[in-house]
């Protein structure tokens, strides 16, 4: 027989870079109860090294280890090699038949497989017979000969077969007798750690972030990774380098073609080519491409012969070439031909139309050049996209069509618009919307109108703006298509809410259009329905309800990766307006600052001046007074002349006057008054301001005169807190000319105009005196008792880092102070001196910078030290 190479049948020694796979190598080694294991990957999956790191590893059997290559296809080499392997084993005894010379006769296969079998038979310890690269061998005969090896295998013997491809040796057989283990390669991808390590022991250093990109790119390849560290080491622009890495830089696409395409068939070759623009491609594709309808079957037989493709989905109806080689092949494609690959884009485009999936076939006919399928096709799928908040692959499909053919189409301009819009780029809206007025047809159809009305709503919106005529004229009768429908609701609900102020026209509208919405799936639609009812909400003063639909909206844009649109800063702004109201200062300040971070609301300044409002009043809340002043001050003059809605001028005026007369800055408060009056006028929030300078001023009846008829509703309130306000400052003008019955009466219509919409804040900054009688009352309020008890604790802030300034007996002590009993009675229940009562109440009044038992307990209330069902005497 043939004289065998020594490093023919020796393991292969481990590289200094190997990166040890416990997993994997735990998987060998609890797979020597299969008579036969498989290794089955694409060339560079690291086969070889994975079974040479286990053979070296093991101590449960003996390995014999052949490397194949196209010279064993000579069967008289091939068993040669085997009889060598095995005889080289340290337990195979010296007298063993394996040692002796052995003969081949090409008609005396069988024969020599059986003598070989029982030479096998007798050896004393478990042999591992492994065969590396058994795709190699192509010759009837020689696969004959294993196939009757296989069958007749020795009781000791297990035979590791490793290859490219499953080789034609009745495998399913086995499989199907649960005699075969396998391994594939979907099972040996490196994973983002083990990629880490190989690329850090070739030497490259990577951050995170590009390791991740190089796992993506290659799959978990290994050779692919190897392939990119040496090129990787080799550039010295690495972020360059690695956003570009594909099949197609040099040393990958000479391994792709020496290593794996040119050892497949050439009809093999010319289908993968065809099918590699789409990832994943699906079997009815791959069909429509390549033009076989045995597709399907062909993608079936390559990942289970080759694992160059990999089935997807729970249906497993698409498959994906491995990354790495699909890049080749599209790269190989265009080099044979780009006209070709347009037309292949084409196919692709109409097959995914008739998926219904659009955002894959505008995307296949972006790549075609044929703009006008594409026209055809965002004519077809903008409005259900834009609905369900895709802009980025209409803005993908706008910008492939040229900023020209978009602009004289007045449907392709208004998609632009609205795509615009819900990035927050308002100038680009504006543009796009001024090219589809100017080549507005003489004659436009329904469907068309309503996409105008709708971008000129939406375009006005943020400059505080009125929208054109067409904007709630101009949809007539309301579509049948549901889409159009939901659209044409949602731009005259808007304008009905912000422009007419017609809250309940707006209501109607909105619901109907989040009905639309949810049904049909329309999820960006349904969170502006959300947010636009929450604003009619707020206008409406039921901030709780607002609360409720702005909570709802800000948590399915978050889902859906929508939190840096207009819509979520707009329910950001309200959240922070009413966590302002519960005295949450924290939130609000937390809420409007994330408000404020986000891109669309620069482009936005009557949202931008809410936020930035919220923000210097929560910042005044939290004890940094000035600098809450002054936010809100260089917020108002930042704002100027431009128009913004009353009602939120109104609330910006009440939160800086407020502020301003408060820190004892009169002629700051004046000038911000004078700023509402100039913007609006028979308000009753003009006439609060009024009455609180007034009672600054120590003139009480004067006050009381002008607070009345926002009292009695003569006067309408355009915030909700209003007359929460007004009710506590008629209390404290109560109060100061002692009428105690009226202030009583003022502070429970206080309380139960208050409770309704969760308004804490004006509760917080009310004079010593309403809080006095708040806990003096508390408990008396009935059904408001419990909201009478936040009230009191309302704007203490920080009470847990109060309660610790308190001593534990101290706190004890604290919780007396309510009862009738005297000091004595307390120090005999306490059982301690009277003199030690003494100091800890002297302590208290000290640490609460109090003078007084009554006060003590008014502000331990205050700070939610005490209990609810704790009154001070």
């Amino acid at each position: 027989m043939p004289f065998v190479p020594h490093a023919k049948i020796t393991v292969p020694q481990l590289p200094s870079d190997f990166v040890l796979r416990p997993a994997l190598r735990a998987d060998l080694a609890a797979a020597d109860t299969a008579d036969v294991a498989l290794v089955c990957a694409p060339a560079g999956y690291g086969k070889t090294l994975l079974l040479a790191d286990w053979a070296l590893s093991s101590t449960a059997a003996e390995v014999a280890w052949v490397g194949l290559d196209r010279d064993d296809n000579d069967p008289s080499r091939l068993w040669a090699s085997v009889v060598a392997a095995v005889a080289a084993c340290p337990s195979v005894p010296s007298d063993s038949r394996l040692h002796a010379p052995w003969v081949w006769r090409p008609t005396a296969q069988p024969e020599f497989l059986a003598e070989l079998g029982l030479a096998l038979q007798r050896l004393p310890r478990p042999i591992v017979l492994i065969l590396d690269d058994v795709h190699e061998l192509v010759d009837p005969q020689a696969l004959h000969g294993v196939q009757i090896f296989m069958r007749n295998r020795p009781s000791g013997v297990q035979l590791v077969l490793s290859s490219r491809l499953d080789p034609p040796l009745s495998l399913p057989r086995l499989r199907l007798a649960g005699r075969l283990w396998e391994l594939r390669a979907e099972r040996m991808r490196f994973s983002p750690a083990e990629a880490a390590t190989l690329l850090e022991r070739s030497g490259l250093h990577l951050t995170p972030a590009q390791v991740e990109v190089l796992h993506q790119r290659t799959g978990g390849w290994a050779a692919g990774l190897r392939l990119a560290a040496r090129a990787v080491a080799e550039t010295a622009d690495r972020a360059g380098f690695l956003a570009q890495f594909s099949g197609g830089e040099h040393s990958v696409a000479d391994y792709l073609v020496e290593e794996i395409i040119s050892r497949l068939p050439q009809d093999i070759q010319q289908f993968l080519r065809v099918i590699s623009i789409s990832d994943p491609v699906p079997c009815g594709l791959a069909a429509a491409l390549s033009g076989r309808q045995d597709a399907g079957s062909v993608l079936d037989r390559l990942e289970n012969q080759t694992s160059l493709v990999s089935a997807t989905g729970q249906r497993r109806d698409g498959y994906r070439i491995q990354e790495l080689l699909r890049t080749y092949l599209v790269a190989d494609l265009q080099r044979l031909g780009p006209k070709r690959a347009a037309e292949l884009h084409a196919t692709a485009a109409r097959w995914w139309v008739g998926q219904d999936l659009p955002i894959r076939a505008l995307d296949h006919a972006a790549r075609s050049r044929d703009s006008e399928l594409l026209s055809d096709l965002l004519r077809r799928f903008a409005v259900p996209l834009i609905l369900n908040g895709d802009s980025g692959p209409l803005r993908r499909a706008l910008s492939s069509l040229g900023a020209q053919a978009t602009a004289c189409d007045p449907w392709l301009a208004l998609t632009s618009t609205l795509t615009h819009l819900q990035t927050g780029d308002v100038l680009a809206a504006h543009a796009d919307l001024r090219q589809a007025q100017r080549f507005w047809p003489s004659h436009d159809t329904g469907d068309l109108a309503v996409l105008r009305a709708a971008a000129e709503q939406f375009a006005a919106v943020p400059f505080g703006e009125g929208a054109s005529r067409s904007a709630t004229t101009g949809i007539g009768e309301l579509p049948t298509e549901p889409q159009l429908e939901a659209l044409a609701r949602l731009s005259r609900g808007s304008a009905l809410l912000l422009e007419h102020d017609d809250r309940a026209g707006a209501r109607a509208d909105l619901e109907a259009a989040l009905v639309l919405a949810r049904r049909h799936g329309f999820d960006y639609l349904s969170t502006q329905c959300l947010v636009l009812l929450s604003v009619t909400a707020a206008v409406s003063g039921d901030l709780r309800t607002m609360r409720a639909l702005s909570t709802e909206a800000v948590a399915a844009m978050s889902n859906h990766g929508w939190e840096a649109t207009m819509g979520s800063a707009v329910a950001s702004a309200m959240l922070a307006y009413t966590a302002l109201l519960r005295c949450e200062a924290r939130d609000a300040e937390c809420l409007s600052a994330q408000g404020l971070a986000l891109g669309p609301v620069v482009s936005c300044p009557p949202l931008w001046f809410a936020l930035r409002m919220v923000h210097g009043a929560a910042v005044f809340d939290r004890g940094d007074r000035m600098s809450g002043l002054t936010e809100l001050q260089q917020a108002r003059a930042e704002i100027g002349e431009l128009r913004t809605p009353v009602a939120q001028a109104a609330s910006a005026a009440v939160l800086e006057f407020r502020a301003a007369l408060l820190l004892g800055h009169t002629t700051a408060a004046r000038t911000v008054h004078g700023w509402l009056a100039g913007r609006s006028d028979g308000n009753a929030e003009l006439l609060l301001m009024r009455a609180w300078t007034e009672s600054a001023r120590g003139r009480h009846e004067r006050a009381r005169a002008v607070v009345h008829p926002v009292l009695d509703g003569s006067v309408p309130a355009l915030l909700p807190h209003t007359l929460v306000e007004a009710f506590l400052l008629e209390t404290t003008l109560a109060l100061a000319t002692g009428e105690r019955p009226a202030a009583r009466r003022a502070l429970q219509a206080a309380l139960a105009a208050a409770q309704p919409i969760d308004a804490l804040r004006p509760f917080s900054q009310a004079g010593p005196s309403v809080r006095a009688l708040l806990a003096l009352q508390h408990g008396s309020f009935g059904g408001a008792d419990a909201f009478a008890q936040r009230a009191l604790a309302a704007g203490a802030g920080g009470g847990e880092e109060r309660s610790t300034m308190l001593s534990q007996r101290e706190l004890t002590v604290l919780g007396l102070l309510p009862s009738l009993l005297s000091l004595d009675e307390i120090a005999a229940d306490l059982t301690v001196s009277v003199n030690t009562v003494k100091s800890h109440v002297r302590s208290i009044y000290m640490k609460l910078g109090v003078s007084s038992r009554r006060m003590a307990v008014l502000s331990a209330h205050e700070r939610g030290l005490l209990a609810s069902n704790a009154r001070p005497d």
